[in-house]
């Protein structure tokens, strides 16, 4: 009775381990800035880099990253372009401060024209849905660990009739 329930309660863990989200698909900020369309439903993410509170939104810009499959932007993949990111009402700066990662859902709204540096950028605008900040930085610019970094779940078993399920946090 007890290798039964242990053995269904090993299958629901590996089976919990194996149902994912598919990561996202569609053209990178890069992509629709070089076609010059900006006319679908996005999601993507990166790092903040700016953020600019007017009367009635606030704009962000975004160093484009590419999301992984729990939609947490990659900091060890390569940028993607950059985008701004335009939602309705305040947000609060310090909580949307530079290097925080972001996931964004929205529609591409066109394109800003602006500067990075003494370059010339133009900006694919994103009209936001939904955002979720994933982890704002340490102190010293670089984004510290999200949630799914301190998450384990291990399944084991010991000599005779020992065993167990270990879901750490």
């Amino acid at each position: 009775m007890k290798t039964e329930i242990l053995s269904l309660m090993a299958a629901l863990a590996l089976a919990g381990c194996v149902t994912q989200i598919p990561p996202p698909s569609g053209p990178t900020p890069a992509e629709v800035r070089a076609s010059g369309i900006a006319r679908s439903e996005v999601h993507w993410g990166g790092q903040i880099v700016g953020v600019e509170n007017r009367e009635d939104r606030t704009l962000i810009e975004i160093l484009s990253l590419p999301l992984g499959i729990n939609g947490e932007p990659r900091t060890d993949q390569r940028p993607q372009g950059r985008f701004i990111v335009e939602k309705s009402g305040f947000l609060e700066p310090n909580e949307y401060a530079p290097g925080s990662l972001i996931e964004v859902r929205g529609q591409l709204d066109g394109f800003a024209d602006g500067r990075v540096g003494d370059s010339s950028y133009r900006y694919p605008v994103v009209v936001s849905e939904r955002l979720k900040l994933w982890a704002t930085p340490r102190g010293d610019g670089v984004a510290g660990p999200s949630v799914w970094d301190r998450i384990s779940i291990g399944v084991g078993s010991g000599g005779g009739s020992y065993g167990g399920i270990r879901i750490g946090f």
